[in-house]
């Protein structure tokens, strides 16, 4: 698969508006550029020392996977970490049962992964604004940081 296959266009994301709701998690590695966004909404960055930073918007974590751009293209030759990044078969999946992504759209979890009903079928997807799923799911993750792991939680969504 191609970039273009595996990642969305973000000229057009208010990232001031959208990242201001991972203000909780992103304070580990504060100044940064985006480098690049996959289908699923999580994100690649880049911080002032050259570093390369994974927030997973699913599982509520930002850690720094290679310590600059040709590292990471590196470990993205690695089968399993491209799997792991990218999930190029589910985005072919969704892509038969959900249709194409619009410009400014993402695939985004219905369960995301940090919650143990989270699957990865298909009925756990959705398409949804890039900046939306940001926003509802950083504000939301961010509300239940301090939850212990294991305690039950309810939540009421509506659409």
């Amino acid at each position: 698969m191609s970039i273009e296959d595996i990642s969305i266009e973000t000229a057009e994301v208010d990232w001031q508006k959208c990242l201001q709701h991972w203000s909780w998690i992103l304070k580990k590695c504060p100044e940064f550029n985006i480098l690049l966004v996959t289908k699923f909404g999580e994100i690649f960055t880049k911080a002032d020392d050259g570093a390369i930073w994974f927030l997973s918007t699913s599982n509520a974590s930002y850690e720094p996977v290679a310590s600059s751009q040709e590292e990471l293209a590196k470990l993205l030759e690695n089968q399993e970490e491209y799997e792991y990044f990218f999930m190029p078969r589910m985005i072919s999946v969704l892509e038969q049962s959900l249709g194409l992504l619009e410009h400014g759209n993402c695939y985004g979890f219905h369960v995301p992964c940090v919650f143990e009903e989270c699957t990865f079928e298909s009925s756990n997807f959705k398409v949804i604004s890039l900046e939306s799923y940001l926003i509802g799911l950083g504000d939301m993750l961010g509300k239940l940081q301090s939850t212990p792991s294991g305690e039950k939680i309810f939540i009421h969504v509506e659409e």
